[in-house]
């Protein structure tokens, strides 16, 4: 028998048919089988562009059902999102260095804004032993109860409803609280960043990242190089709101150059030495 002359293979033509949502709910049934997905190989898979493809993955990602990398995709689960005592067990070595160079960004007479987080919690174990006068307002206990060992340092702890299991507190009262301050310098974290915007799993820590940046002169996002390609449920901010970022490695080509288009600082906290991108 002979076949008919396709300009493209028939399971290709099968894939026309396919609506948005049908590929979307594809895209989703694959990540729940394997690890992770490129986007060139799902335009290839659907017989779509690249773009498209793009464009399903950041809709996916809004509804927090994966999370984007990249070049591709990965699932996400958030619900299973480890509580801050089983996060700051991971990449210590890499988190203390970040907090010891973040640390060095502090003088004499600083107003300083501290998010909760597991590395933002290194940092506070090196302010605490900082031998000048500063203020910290924060929403972590953890950093509070460290910074107010402190001798020369004092605490603002945020009022707002508190979750035990990222020992910080949150909600409305929280952003009222924080309205009513000013620093000249503060330091946050994410779960992801990339070259167009910082994000993290939790809607409510977010609220808090978005109002201490509007609150700061200065913002370090402080994140390992897990976070870097990273996209997560909720946006905290564009590239460009903050003013630098302190990790532990080198970020791809790609991000590099994004920071520097959009003027943010790159700090690589490496072992016993700093360095700044250009």
């Amino acid at each position: 028998m002979v076949l008919p002359n396709l300009p493209r293979p028939f399971w290709k033509l099968a894939m026309d048919r396919l609506s948005k949502r049908e590929r979307q709910d594809r895209i989703v049934t694959r990540l729940n089988t394997t690890v992770a997905v490129r986007i060139s190989d799902l335009a290839e898979e659907f017989d779509v562009t690249t773009e498209t493809i793009r464009r399903d993955l950041d809709a996916l990602a809004e509804r927090g059902l994966l999370a984007r990398t990249y070049g591709g995709a990965a699932m996400r689960a958030l619900t299973d999102e480890p509580g801050i005592a089983a996060r700051a067990q991971t990449y210590v070595a890499e988190r203390e260095r970040i907090g010891l160079h973040a640390a060095g960004l502090v003088k004499p007479g600083d107003v300083l804004i501290i998010d909760a987080g597991s590395t933002t919690a290194h940092l506070a174990k090196v302010l605490a032993q900082l031998p000048i006068e500063f203020k910290v307002i924060t929403n972590s206990i953890g950093v509070a109860r460290i910074i107010g060992q402190s001798d020369t340092a004092s605490v603002l702890l945020c009022p707002g409803d508190l979750r035990l299991t990222e020992e910080g507190v949150f909600g409305p009262e929280t952003l009222d609280f924080l309205d009513r301050y000013h620093a000249n310098l503060a330091f946050i974290g994410a779960g992801g960043f990339t070259a167009k915007e910082i994000s993290d799993a939790d809607s409510a820590g977010v609220a808090v990242k978005r109002k201490i940046i509007e609150r700061s002169e200065r913002v370090y996002l402080l994140a390992d190089h897990t976070k870097a390609g990273i996209t997560q449920f909720a946006t905290i901010c564009q590239l460009g709101a903050i003013d630098g970022l302190i990790t532990d490695a080198r970020p791809d080509d790609t991000l590099v150059l994004a920071m520097a288009e959009a003027a943010v600082e790159l700090t690589i906290a490496e072992l016993g030495k700093a360095g700044i991108a250009a």
